[in-house]
C-alpha cells in the first residue's frame, strides 16, 4: 500500500490561496482521489469475513464520520453488527457507540434510505428490520415522512410477503417515538 499524500495541513494551506487557484486545485484533486481510496480500503475491511470485529467496527466508524454515501449499501447489510467486548482489552471508558453501523447510517443520512427500505422489504431477520426502521426514522426525524416513504414503497410492491413486511413496519412505526 502506497502512503497517502494529502495531510490535514496541506488542506488547510490550500485554503490560503494568496489569490492563486493552483495550490487549491492540486490539493482538491488529490483529496478527492485519496478520499475515494480511503473509503475503498475501509470497505474492504468491513466486507472481509476474516476481519476482526473491532477492525470492522473501527472501519464502519470512520465511514460514518466521513459521511461516505458509497458505504450505505454495505453498512445496511451489517446493521446488526455490534462491538464484541468479550475479547477486548478496554483501557478506560469507550467513547464510541456500540452500534457502529446504525450510527454510521444515520450520519450518512439520505443515501442510506434505499438500502434501509430494502432491508425492511427483503430481510428475513426481524432484528435487521427493526434496526432498519429505527435508523430510517432517525434519518427522517419525522414520523410522517417515514410513514410516507413506507407507504410509497408499499404501493410499489407487488410481492405479498414484502407487502406484509412493509405493513408491519408501518404498524411498528406508529408505536415508535423518536429516540436514539
Amino acid at each position: 500500500n502506497k502512503p497517502f499524500k494529502i495531510r490535514p495541513e496541506d488542506i488547510l494551506a490550500s485554503c490560503h490561496s494568496h489569490e492563486s487557484t493552483r495550490g487549491f486545485q492540486t490539493v482538491a484533486i488529490d483529496f478527492g482521489t485519496e478520499r475515494g481510496r480511503l473509503i475503498s480500503e475501509l470497505l474492504k475491511i468491513v466486507k472481509d469475513p476474516d476481519s476482526l470485529n473491532l477492525d470492522q467496527c473501527a472501519a464502519i466508524y470512520y465511514l460514518g464520520e466521513m459521511r461516505a454515501s458509497e458505504a450505505a449499501d454495505v453498512l445496511a447489510t451489517k446493521i446488526t453488527l455490534k462491538l464484541d467486548y468479550k475479547h477486548l482489552n478496554i483501557d478506560g471508558l469507550l467513547v464510541m457507540p456500540v452500534d457502529f453501523p446504525t450510527e454510521a447510517l444515520v450520519k450518512i443520512g439520505t443515501p442510506s434510505i434505499p438500502p434501509l427500505i430494502r432491508n425492511l422489504v427483503e430481510s428475513d431477520d426481524a432484528q435487521v428490520r427493526k434496526l432498519s426502521l429505527q435508523v430510517l426514522y432517525r434519518i427522517d426525524g419525522d414520523k410522517d415522512i417515514t410513514q410516507l416513504r413506507l407507504q410509497k414503497a408499499l404501493k410499489a410492491e407487488t410481492d405479498s410477503t414484502k407487502q406484509a413486511r412493509l405493513q408491519a413496519a408501518l404498524k411498528a412505526l406508529a408505536a415508535m417515538s423518536l429516540a436514539k
